[in-house]
């Protein structure tokens, strides 16, 4: 079979061979769009070209992957597996036109050999949905200039970024769309407590009117409480399973998974905007591009979308 060349790639895609070279060795001191990063990609793909990436590696010093890690917990809900399938495909789609690759695992916060599951050669790493001692934990095992960014964890730390809904603006909207004062509060089940306890305060409600999910029968003996009011409810999934315990009930469900689709017709839906993921892979690319800058730690919102669901 005939070797594929940058040559080969720069002719379909119809572009230089330098564009070409730039794109695919990750040079980011070059203004090209990300039209033109998406047509050369493709066309890479298309073409089924192959580099030696360990060489690329040595010769570079990066290795072009960027790790997410997700803590597994026990006890936690049955769409636990599910809630960031949304969040790691625009993760995806940003970081594979600026040429990074996502390498995701789960693994087990509590495991001895947890060192050595994390000794991989990573450029930057997203970790998602864990407490501040499991991130820090984890942060630890990677050196200096290896970016790191949370996702759903309250970590109030200036070496970190983070990726937060705005669950304040959101509680807000949720309420405009019921009409009417929410008498109730489902919350999702966040392996970071300080989530929760955030969300807590941002809604305002007394402690008794507010629910953390457990188990499908306390959420039961919950909403019997409640039944035919108005709630709002953390989460599509947790509001799916509310629906089938409150079929009389006025809910507005905060679609932190980006499945409002799942609940459509059935409950008020308030969406997050995807936007959020694209900023925190620019902001993970600058790092890795120049890991001498300083960029001061903020909250990367997920603002809420007024009117039609943004792809």
């Amino acid at each position: 079979m005939k070797k594929v060349t940058m040559k080969v790639i720069a002719e379909e895609a119809g572009v230089s061979v330098a564009t070409v070279s730039y794109i695919l060795n990750n040079v980011n001191n070059q203004s090209i769009s990300a039209e033109t990063r998406e047509r050369v990609m493709k066309a890479a793909q298309r073409l089924n070209y192959k580099r030696n990436l360990t060489a690329l590696a040595l010769k570079s010093g990066k290795s072009e992957l960027i790790g997410v890690l997700l803590p597994d917990q026990t006890g936690e809900p049955y769409w636990a597996r599910y809630r960031y399938s949304q969040a790691l495909y625009h993760l995806g789609k940003h970081l594979n036109v600026a040429g990074y690759q996502l390498v995701v695992s789960y693994i087990d916060p509590q495991f001895s050999k947890l060192p050595i599951l994390l000794e991989r050669e990573l450029d930057g790493v997203f970790i998602l949905n864990a407490s501040s001692s499991i991130f820090h934990r984890i942060s630890k095992h990677y050196g200096v200039g290896i970016p790191i960014i949370g996702i759903d964890t309250s970590l109030d730390d200036p070496l970190f970024h983070t990726v937060v809904p705005d669950f304040e603006a959101g509680i807000e909207e949720a309420a405009r769309r019921l009409g009417a004062e929410p008498q109730f509060l489902l919350i999702d089940h966040y392996v970071d407590h300080g989530m929760t306890e955030q969300i807590r305060e941002m809604a305002g409600m007394d402690e008794k009117r507010m629910h953390v999910y457990s188990s499908a029968s306390e959420l039961e003996k919950f909403l019997a409480q409640y039944s035919g009011l108005p709630g709002v409810v953390i989460n599509e999934f947790l509001c799916e399973q509310a629906l089938r315990f409150d079929t009389a009930g006025r809910l507005a469900a905060l679609c932190t998974s980006g499945c409002p689709e799942l609940i459509s017709g059935r409950a008020e839906t308030v969406v997050f905007d995807a936007d959020a993921y694209r900023e925190a892979a620019e902001v993970m690319i600058q790092y890795i591009a120049r890991p001498q800058d300083h960029y001061p730690n903020n909250h990367i919102l997920q603002k809420i979308v007024h009117g039609e669901t943004l792809a």
